[in-house]
């Protein structure tokens, strides 16, 4: 039977920033509505109730399951809020992931006065904070997540800083890792990956030239990672998992044991985080892939197979290799949600 250990949730593709590498933002086409009760959606968006209904159906599922709320950026959804007292209340791990920059700092302490509690925060941070000569928004975004997730480690348990890692900025990958360990916060690597088809929507970078591939300076760093023990998400486990499928050579086979779903702003079912897919999201969707009783569809493997035949290319996604690994070895679920640092 599939068990689903990780849920990734566009929560919307409308963002504040507009980073390079990112095309969700670049394909978001949805004007604003105003609903009857008053709160504000945009088209081709999940409702509230949508999204609460199945989160509470993943729970039943697997009642260890682990959210993750992306973007674009989550926080301009202003039904936030009530999403997150929603997971507090029934005991359902996530986190949410964010840009972090200036103009979402006010939604987050508005998130923070109107729940009792938040749980898991993750920002971007990359390694090109170090870089004098670097610009845009990809940077603005790493030194906002940098200056700001410090404010937050008395209010928000899992504080995580997200790492995405290319060969312009590699060198400086373990000297951001020993300064965010020395602030406390948790780093979660990856690298960057490259969009190898136009389905690969989650992607906007197409230059080879930016991928990481297996090196002396890496290993030296990962080394030093490992031997000092700083805080990376599953260090031990994760980065010789990592190494092994430098620079973007993972077949994660996941439609023949789904260990993860993604869904889109508009509730479909994606192939994957990277990849939009296009049969898949025609014939699943929040309200038939799983039973409420938490049952998954039995069609869904065929329909990821297929698609997976049509646009997959592998990738270098490490919510693949979490979720295969805690599907292994249950006990690391623990790990996935960080429980040692949330309890």
């Amino acid at each position: 039977m599939n068990r689903i250990n990780i849920c990734n949730w566009f929560l919307t593709r409308r963002c504040n920033l507009r980073c390079s590498y990112c095309a969700i933002v670049r394909n978001y086409k949805g004007k604003p509505v105003e609903y009857p009760d008053m709160k504000h959606y945009h088209e081709n968006e999940m409702t509230t109730e949508d999204i609460i209904r199945t989160l509470g159906i993943l729970k039943k599922h697997n009642n260890q399951i682990f959210n993750i709320f992306y973007g674009g950026e989550p926080f301009m959804r202003l039904d936030l809020p009530e999403i997150i007292n929603y997971c507090n209340q029934e005991d359902i791990h996530y986190t949410i992931i964010t840009n972090n920059s200036p103009e979402v700092q006010p939604m987050i302490e508005k998130l923070l006065n109107e729940t009792d509690y938040v749980t898991g925060l993750t920002s971007s941070i990359d390694p090109v904070i170090f870089d004098a000569s670097a610009e845009g928004d990809i940077v603005k975004k790493s030194i906002a997540g940098l200056k700001e997730l410090t404010k937050y480690k008395n209010d928000i348990k899992d504080i995580v800083a997200e790492i995405t890692v290319s060969n312009d900025n590699v060198k400086y990958l373990y000297r951001l890792v020993s300064e965010l360990s020395e602030l406390g916060i948790n780093s979660d690597i990856t690298f960057i990956d490259i969009a190898k088809s136009p389905y690969y929507d989650f992607s906007n970078v197409y230059d080879k030239d930016l991928l990481v591939h297996q090196s002396g300076l890496l290993s030296a760093q990962f080394e030093k990672i490992i031997e000092n023990k700083l805080n990376v998400h599953m260090r031990d486990i994760l980065l010789p998992k990592i190494w092994d499928i430098l620079p973007s050579d993972m077949d994660c086979k996941n439609c023949k044991n789904i260990t993860n779903i993604t869904i889109d702003a508009d509730g479909t079912l994606r192939l994957c985080i990277r990849i939009r897919g296009v049969y898949t999201p025609n014939n699943f969707n929040i309200n038939n892939f799983m039973s409420e009783q938490g049952e998954l569809n039995l069609g869904l493997n065929r329909s990821l197979y297929n698609d997976s035949k049509k646009y997959c290319r592998k990738c270098n996604w490490t919510c693949q290799l979490m979720s295969s690994i805690t599907d292994k070895d249950t006990y690391r679920t623990k790990d996935l949600v960080h429980e040692d640092i949330r309890r």
